[in-house]
């Protein structure tokens, strides 16, 4: 049967995909087509339905007994390709593609959690992570327990027998402070707890949150796993197939799933990912020395300066130090804002991780729903400036940098 044909390939290209390098992965995983003629890139099934030729090969879908396509909620191959590749760069052993980084987040919380169970999450998290948590998750009866950043050594003070997930994010967002995620697992599987890191800001290329013993890895594909500002998508993998059979059970029946297009735009980015990872990296180590101790700056927030928050951890569990720096100009909010509007190269954005920089406004973007209570725990401020490097001419972003802050 066809369909036992296609998953003999999936195991024996997983298999031999463990064996490569993370660039090879980057460009093979998911997208094996040697020994037959083919197109060298992965074609887009661009269909909502797919035709079955009798009643039986039917009933062998859906009694399981077949793992071939017939409607693309459940299955597409040209998404199922994505997958794999994600999966294969995560180190797991399966992933579910979404249509968006909170689809994901809110398929992976709804595999493991049930009305009067509860979440413990890091207070320093994206902020639409926790206006989930907070206000629909709050209507299902789950409930969220956040921990500031300053508590997270007293992190099982915050758990209990309740608690089923434990939620993750390294580096954070904006301040891009880095948390031990060996660490915390370790207390979060003392209480049954799954935990799941967002490795969005990270990517496989830097940080592996499965191999530091998490059981899920969580990412906005829109972000730098597409890469290209194209596409809105997410992506949750594990290394538990029981978990990611559930988490793919709760995708199709939410219906967060990802159109095939999407899908193919997402393998296109994900290609060259590595290099994109490793330009930006080197552009924002570049761009962090240059503005530390600027005179228009009164801080400037990078993982790899000795006085970020969690620097240490940073060279332990990561690869490089990332593409994302955080900076307060001086003067506050008016300032900040003068700044963004004087900017001529980089763009003003309310995402992140294309090839081209952006600047994004906390207070009035990824955090415009958070009080002044909150945003005060967060360190965030109106004075508070996010920048995503891209993989232009390190110069001339500087430049551009340099020209806007004299208008501040």
């Amino acid at each position: 049967m066809a369909s036992e044909k296609s998953k003999r390939g999936r195991r024996s290209e997983k298999s031999s995909a463990d064996a490569l390098s993370v660039g090879t992965r980057c460009v093979h995983a998911g997208e094996n087509r040697h020994g037959r003629a083919a197109s060298l890139t992965t074609d887009i099934a661009q269909t909502s339905v797919f035709a079955l030729p009798n009643v039986d090969y039917l009933r062998d879908i859906v009694t399981g007994k077949s793992s071939d396509y017939y409607y693309t909620r459940n299955a597409n191959p040209t998404t199922a390709a994505a997958e794999e590749k994600i999966a294969a760069l995560e180190g797991g052993s399966g992933c579910v593609v979404t249509s968006s980084g909170t689809s994901a987040l809110l398929a992976a919380v709804l595999a493991v959690c049930g009305q009067g169970d509860e979440i413990v999450s890091m207070l320093d998290v994206y902020g639409g992570t926790i206006k989930l948590f907070d206000v629909v998750l709050g209507k299902l009866g789950i409930k969220t327990t956040f921990v500031p950043y300053g508590e997270m050594e007293r992190l099982e003070r915050y758990c209990s027998k309740k608690t089923k997930l434990l939620f993750l994010e390294t580096p954070t967002n904006p301040t891009l402070r880095c948390i031990d995620l060996a660490a915390a697992a370790k207390v979060g599987h003392k209480f049954g707890a799954t935990v799941i890191a967002d490795n969005t800001f990270a990517t496989p290329i830097l940080q592996r949150p499965l191999e530091l013993g998490c059981d899920v890895a969580l990412h906005s594909a829109t972000k730098y796993l597409g890469g290209h500002s194209d596409l809105t998508a997410g992506a949750v993998v594990s290394g538990d197939k029981t978990l990611v059979a559930k988490m793919r059970d709760m995708s199709v029946t939410t219906g967060g799933v990802l159109d095939p297009g999407a899908s193919y735009l997402l393998l296109r980015g994900l290609k060259t990912l590595e290099v994109r990872v490793e330009k930006a990296s080197q552009n924002a180590k570049c761009i962090a020395q240059h503005l530390r101790g600027h005179k228009k700056i009164s801080r400037v927030m990078f993982p790899g300066f000795e006085e970020n928050e969690g620097h240490e951890i940073a060279k332990k569990q990561m690869r490089d130090f990332g593409m994302m720096v955080s900076i307060e100009i001086k003067g506050g909010g008016k300032s900040a804002e003068r700044f963004i509007n004087s900017l001529k190269l980089w763009y003003l954005a309310t995402s992140l991780g294309g090839v081209e920089s952006t600047v994004s406004y906390p207070v009035l973007a990824s955090h415009v729903n958070c009080s002044k209570e909150r945003l005060k725990l967060l360190d965030v401020s109106p004075a508070t400036v996010r920048l995503s490097v891209g993989i232009e001419s390190c110069g001339d972003l500087i430049a551009d940098l340099e020209q806007a802050l004299r208008r501040a």
